[in-house]
């Protein structure tokens, strides 16, 4: 995925990095890897031609909390996608991050 449109990302497009470690920027110095544990498909409307899905990422021992804003995420394969990401809660492993795209 070298260039993307947010318009037209798919679930699909992020299904093969579920359970992958991406990094997220809250800052240029505050990289946080990330688990990419579920891609869900959603059944709410949406004008695109793609459906609407969420992405949650669990990060690893960082209990951190950040407040909601637009955060860059990497892998390897994905290069600096910018997305809107919502803290959604710790758990015993760390904070989970939802992003919505609708």
């Amino acid at each position: 995925m070298d260039a993307y449109d947010l318009s037209t990302m798919t679930a699909d497009d992020f299904s093969q990095y579920k359970d992958q470690t991406l990094d997220v920027y809250f800052s240029e110095t505050q990289i946080v890897p990330s688990v990419l544990t579920r891609v869900t498909r959603l059944s709410s409307y949406t004008p695109l031609e793609r459906g609407p899905f969420s992405l949650e990422f669990q990060t690893s021992g960082d209990h951190s909390h950040r407040p909601q804003g637009i955060y860059k995420i990497a892998h390897p394969d994905i290069r600096n996608i910018e997305v809107f990401l919502v803290p959604i809660g710790p758990d015993a492993k760390g904070m989970r991050y939802e992003a919505v795209f609708s």
